[in-house]
């Protein structure tokens, strides 16, 4: 359950990231969808024990939630992200679950 509940964190990132890559979306969009991801990753379920919760705890203290309506920035997108993403990819596939996207901007 915590690892299909990231699915949803990292589909906001990935068609974030696509809209400022292909030029369709200025960086202060993308951040925003980053708050956003902030706010789901929040509520992914986290058990407490083991390697996936480990790491999801890990992302989480590298992008706390953050409250709506504020402009703050997030940790998502920095180094310390994308280890602690492949920690949690890692963890899932080792508890038989893989991590997946949907990609849907773009075209």
């Amino acid at each position: 359950m915590s690892c299909s509940g990231f699915n949803d964190t990292a589909t906001i990132i990935v068609n974030a990231d696509a809209g400022v890559r292909d030029g369709r979306m200025a960086a202060q969009e993308q951040q925003g969808w980053y708050r956003l991801a902030t706010r789901v990753l929040d509520g992914v379920p986290i058990r407490g024990e083991g390697a996936v919760s480990d790491a999801l705890a890990g992302l989480k203290t590298i992008a706390p939630s953050v409250t709506l309506g504020a402009m703050s920035t997030t940790g998502i997108g920095s180094a310390e992200w994308y280890t602690g993403q492949d920690a949690l990819s890692a963890a899932c596939a080792d508890a038989g679950s893989e991590l997946a996207v949907e990609s849907f901007t773009g075209g």
